[in-house]
């Protein structure tokens, strides 16, 4: 009784405050404080008033004249406002936010704070392979974390007056970034012992090239501890379901092309680094490790997207074999991580991808989500790195197959969201079936997935002595030469087939942008299931249909004249003869969209001074094509009405934007206690 009634005092005292002084920041005029408390954590708020709850503080845009990094700024307040009512963390300047943790007396103080935009609830993510929550459930609330030392009183300053952030120097990139711990100290928990260098494959500039790959017709596997387990019920021929076969031939092999695999990490299988090194670089975003890859997660990934069989002598190989991995690791060896570190992931591939030639990111895991995709946090940051041109491909989950089962960041609408299908094993489409396990719909009644491809037992590198090998001793494969592959099935396996295939793509039209890259994958599937006898839960649970790599090949490829031929065998297709053609125009996906909440605010100093164009111009009787910049009250109303399709994001301000620029105290994340999610809380097959 006495403390809710010295929190109710502290909250007048703010509120008087706050009235009195007027807002520093732009304030939302359609928000209460309780509008800018994530429900989810409203719930746990009401459960345990006194519990350590994990969150992201969001902060409202700033006005202009705007700082040489707004971005930091704001990433920067957010972490001083968590010194004052909570335990900061760490620094999500990509979204204009901050992680920590703060009990309900504190959450209830940061939403009082006018700059405050929103407080998210830090959620776990999960990966999405055998180790998932039941078929047919969503996992609405996951455990509460274990409360971590009590944190200092709640204090009563003015909140209308946030810390003058200081602006943080952007670290000197190096060829293998490993995260660097925060200038100032985080306060942590307990104790952590001296983290251990993340092991980081040499990188290699232009990897030597690797014969085009040709898949053994009839695989002789073997399902170790099942005796009676048939060939046809493992799943080596997802490249020839797909059609990526019908690519090779063409010589064209994911060269040149890298994917940023966001996940538990990844291991120098041989199939990733013989006959050159193909990991190009190494990050930690998670809790410490000392291996590479202590799940075995990220590289049974990695394989599929683009392993070349040399462990197998070629009979088991990715989709894209000569594609290059980036390993960004933001799952902990318990197979669990937070929204945060994938934003911190996802922020650091935007602004690495340059260097090291990132075109698509690799999400197989997620999050349970019952809000629209504007208010989330994850959304936000998948968006930006979608319009920095960054392919984005997310898995549905395995929550299927009620409706409205997709996780995040698979409901976001602008990103290749990917479901999965059954191929009973065998190469004809005609016996495949939407695996029931594969989610699909979303609380904006948005259709996801996109499109599906094979994720049922799906045979890809295996981490000796890994969490997932250990656990799952029944899925160890053997090749015909006694080589060892590991076996899973879920949306996981699902998205990093289609990730591969955004490979091979992007090697023949390197130039296309993520909204083409999208729109030809899911206008050029094929049909399957017409002899399965099974009926789709709904039309729209499957997307446009199953992944068909060569037609969306030739769907995006450019004309030729004179007889010219594309021989198998040169690398990215040469065409020999008359000179292509001009590529044809292609046609857009994502038209008519509106961005999540964070987007905007976090974009507004990239969009500051561009023309503004307006989908009424007189909504709610305003003339809105009066306006300026300044003038305009950016809310959701002004986001609603605002033309974003209107957006030449090539040629944005986005120099004013300093991405990656605060350090990830790794030290302090792994001192932080998480949710228990167990890779063997359920194994589909």
């Amino acid at each position: 009784m006495r403390r809710r009634r010295l929190s109710s005092i502290v909250c007048a005292v703010l509120l008087l405050a706050a009235s009195l002084a007027g807002p520093a920041w732009p304030a939302r005029a359609d928000a209460t404080p309780q509008d800018k408390i994530d429900p989810a954590l409203r719930v746990r708020m009401a459960a345990d008033p006194l519990a350590v709850l994990p969150v992201i503080v969001e902060m409202q845009q700033p006005a202009a004249p705007f700082g040489a990094m707004p971005n930091v700024d704001r990433a920067n307040a957010a972490l001083d406002l968590l010194r004052q009512y909570g335990t900061p963390v760490a620094g999500l300047s990509l979204i204009d936010s901050a992680a920590g943790f703060a009990n309900a007396d504190g959450i209830n103080a940061l939403s009082l704070v006018p700059a405050v935009a929103y407080i998210h609830h830090d959620a776990t993510v999960r990966p999405l392979a055998d180790s998932m929550v039941t078929p047919g459930t969503v996992s609405e609330i996951p455990p509460l974390p274990t409360p971590v030392p009590t944190l200092p009183p709640i204090p009563t300053p003015t909140p209308t007056n946030p810390p003058t952030p200081t602006p943080t120097s952007t670290p000197t990139p190096s060829p293998t970034p490993t995260p660097t711990p925060a200038p100032t100290p985080t306060p942590a928990p307990t104790p952590t012992p001296t983290p251990t260098p993340t092991p980081t494959p040499t990188p290699t500039a232009t990897p030597t090239a690797t014969p085009t790959p040709t898949p053994a017709s009839s695989p002789a596997v073997t399902a170790q501890s099942q005796p009676g387990t048939e060939q046809n019920q493992l799943s080596a021929r997802y490249p020839t379901e797909v059609n990526a076969d019908q690519v090779w031939s063409r010589g064209i092999t994911g060269r040149d092309i890298t994917v940023a695999v966001l996940d538990s990490g990844v291991a120098a299988d041989p199939d990733l680094v013989s006959p050159s090194n193909r990991i190009l670089a190494s990050v930690n975003f998670a809790d410490q490790r000392t291996t590479s890859d202590p799940g075995g997660h990220g590289t049974h990934i990695a394989g599929i997207i683009a392993g070349n069989g040399t462990r197998s002598a070629g009979e088991f190989v990715g989709i894209a074999p000569n594609a290059n991995i980036v390993d960004v690791r933001v799952l902990g060896r318990t197979g669990s991580g937070r929204i945060s570190s994938v934003v911190r992931g996802i922020e650091w591939v935007v602004a690495h991808k340059n260097a090291y030639g990132i075109r698509v990111i690799n999400l197989s895991f997620g999050a349970p989500v019952t809000a629209s995709y504007r208010t989330d946090p994850l959304s936000a940051a998948v968006q930006i790195a979608w319009q920095r041109g960054l392919v984005v491909v997310a898995a549905s989950g395995n929550t299927g197959p009620q409706r409205d089962t997709v996780l995040t960041p698979g409901i976001d609408p602008y990103v290749i969201t990917v479901g999965a299908t059954d191929d009973a094993g065998t190469v004809a489409r005609g016996d495949d079936t939407l695996a029931p396990f594969s989610a699909w719909g979303t609380a904006d009644s948005n259709a996801k997935p996109d499109l599906v491809a094979p994720g049922r037992r799906i045979v890809s590198l295996r981490v000796p002595g890994s969490v997932l090998d250990t656990l799952f001793p029944d899925h160890l494969v053997l090749a015909r030469n006694g080589a060892t592959y590991l076996r899973l099935t879920g949306t996981s396996m699902a998205t990093a087939v289609v990730s591969g295939a955004v490979a091979l793509l992007l090697e023949r039209r390197p130039d296309l942008t993520p909204d083409q890259v999208k729109a030809v994958l899911v206008g050029a599937t094929q049909p399957y299931g017409q002899d399965s006898g099974v009926v789709l839960p709904d039309p729209s649970a499957d997307g446009s249909g199953l992944l068909d790599v060569s037609a969306a090949m030739s769907a995006a490829a450019p004309s030729t004249s004179g007889g010219g031929t594309l021989p198998g065998g040169l690398p990215g297709g040469t065409i020999i003869g008359s000179a292509p053609q001009a590529p044809p125009e292609l046609s857009r996906a994502n038209r008519g969209l509106r961005p999540a909440d964070a987007f905007a605010r976090s974009l507004l100093p990239v969009l500051y001074g561009t023309p503004l164009y307006w989908k009424d111009p007189t909504l709610g009787g305003i003339s809105w094509q009066t306006l300026t910049w300044d003038s305009v009250a950016w809310d959701s109303v002004a986001w609603d009405n605002f033309a974003w399709d209107s957006v030449a994001w090539d040629s944005v301000a986005w120099d004013s934007v300093a991405w990656d620029s605060i350090a990830w105290d790794s030290v302090a994340w792994d001192s932080i206690a998480w949710d228990s999610i167990a890779w063997d809380s359920f194994t589909l097959d």
